[in-house]
């Protein structure tokens, strides 16, 4: 029988334990078994394998392993040593979060000497409701703009936080804090916690003093409390920002410098529009339109956290950039994400020369930064005019992305469809999931939990839907809101 070795080796006071339980009467020429292994371990809800235990005889007598004890009937042992519950156990409907079985080892020799360990388990909460959220809505004319804050467990939104008179606002958020950002041509950024929704922390400008037009900052990618990364879709300069800043002079401490990358772009910015952190490197994904609104071979930049130095990724040696060249065009928004140690990249494919082979998902290797395609809008069967616009990613073999495609009659209007793909493979398993299919999809986006939520543009029921990605149901009712929702912000409550 073999330790469990991502379990914590048992102590000498456990070893004693276990001989001081051992069955009296044993000779000279007889020794009881010594058993060793974990008095209290603990076990997470809906998984059965609680540990492995070891038993011995000195005198290489064959044994026999029995539970007994209160909740013995919920468990069963392997005469190999492995301990498990017979049905996995919920953590909100077991009655009680802590077991107690003894576990014996017994020699099958005519003394029948034997050694038990009296054994605690305790029953550990895995999160399986969807988390808090703060999500940006948007008037259907761009007139005019506010937060709300759903509470998805109690089928509760809180509406009427940041009212503004236009409408070209985002959320971001690190931990409990949420970042409000004003984006083009107002060029703000405001913090606010979650304890205090309606008070801000502090309000910014994401200007430089030299700064002649709009930087339109997109989104804040978070490292720590004190250290996040603005990125300025109309800027060459990333921002890096110090949130915990009480004024605004403390609040830039550094920048990264992307504007080798512009294409042809007056204001020299090569278009940021998304990032995001895995194993402290930042990867930058970047649109590079020109000044014809063109993209160009869209990049990923990747730079060193620790350093804040860009990384020579030898992507491709024939450029003259350090970053990683797709294949895909036009990243947009909440494009890139980091997902089982990969990146995924979405390219929604140019506007102007549009091309479903050019609407793709790629995943980047940390590793050696090579790039594979995953699938292209083309895949989708019978799509002519869908286009790839976000992706999350449950785990290697499952994920979801949504494809949109643009109506003129009676007037403009978008559909949008929720796929689910194997990110391994490539593989789109189905179609419409959630009957979708008939109105816009905004945004996506996967929790702790991983339920996939769901920005839904409908013109007489906007609202947020909330999917279970175990089953590809509805976790309830959707979530309405007055305006239509776009970005969304998970928050930590305090």
């Amino acid at each position: 029988m073999q330790f469990n070795s991502s379990r914590a080796p048992f102590s000498l006071s456990l070893i004693c334990s276990a001989l001081l339980l051992s069955a009296c009467g044993s000779s000279d020429n007889n020794s009881a078994p010594t058993l060793s292994g974990e008095l209290n371990p603990s076990v997470l809800e809906n998984t059965t394998l609680v540990a492995n235990y070891t038993a011995n005889d000195p005198d290489g007598d064959a044994i026999t392993l029995t539970i007994s004890g209160d909740d013995s009937d919920l468990f069963t042992i392997t005469q190999q040593g492995e301990l498990s519950f017979k049905n996995a156990q919920d953590f909100e409907t077991a009655g009680k979060t802590t077991f107690s079985v003894t576990l014996t080892a017994t020699e099958n020799e005519a003394d029948k000497l034997s050694t038990s360990l009296n054994i605690t388990v305790s029953l550990g909460d895995v999160k399986d409701t969807p988390d808090f959220a703060a999500v940006q809505t948007i008037a259907p004319d761009y007139t005019s703009s506010e937060v709300v804050f759903v509470d998805a467990l109690n089928q509760q939104v809180e509406t009427g936080y940041y009212v503004k008179a236009k409408s070209d606002y985002t959320v971001a958020s690190y931990n409990s804090d949420l970042f409000h950002i004003g984006r083009f041509f107002i060029d703000t950024i405001d913090k606010y916690n979650v304890a205090e929704k309606d008070a801000a922390v502090w309000s910014y400008s994401t200007q430089d003093d030299q700064d002649s037009t709009s930087r339109n900052p997109y989104t804040l990618v978070s490292l720590s409390d004190t250290k996040a990364y603005l990125i300025r879709y109309g800027s060459g300069k990333v921002w890096i920002v110090n949130p915990q800043a009480t004024l605004q002079e403390d609040f830039k401490i550094g920048e990264l410098d992307i504007s080798a990358y512009s294409n042809d772009n007056k204001n020299g910015t090569p278009s940021p529009s998304a990032a995001v952190i895995l194993d402290d490197k930042l990867y930058i994904a970047m649109q590079r339109q020109n000044d014809n609104f063109s993209a160009g071979t869209a990049y990923v930049a990747v730079f060193d956290t620790a350093t804040d130095e860009e990384i020579e990724t030898n992507a491709n040696s024939e450029d003259s950039f350090k970053g990683i060249p797709l294949a895909g065009v036009n990243p947009l928004e909440n494009s890139i994400i980091a997902a089982n140690d990969k990146i995924y990249v979405t390219t929604r494919s140019g506007y102007s020369a549009p091309s479903l082979e050019l609407s793709r998902i790629e995943e980047i290797s940390p590793a050696d930064y090579s790039v594979k395609s995953v699938l292209t809008a083309k895949d989708i069967a019978n799509n002519t005019s869908g286009y790839i616009s976000g992706t999350a990613i449950v785990s290697a073999e499952k994920g979801y992305f949504y494809s949109s495609e643009a109506f003129f009659t009676p007037s403009y209007h978008v559909k949008s469809t929720l796929h689910e793909f194997n990110p391994t493979s490539g593989e789109i398993i189905a179609s419409g999931i959630a009957n979708t299919g008939e109105t816009a999809i905004s945004n996506i986006k996967l929790d702790s939990a991983n339920f996939l939520w769901m920005s839904i543009g409908d013109p007489t029921a906007p609202g947020v839907d909330i999917l279970n990605t175990n089953t590809n149901e509805k976790y309830k009712d959707r979530l309405t809101t007055e305006l239509n929702p776009s970005s969304i912000a998970f928050l930590a409550e305090q």
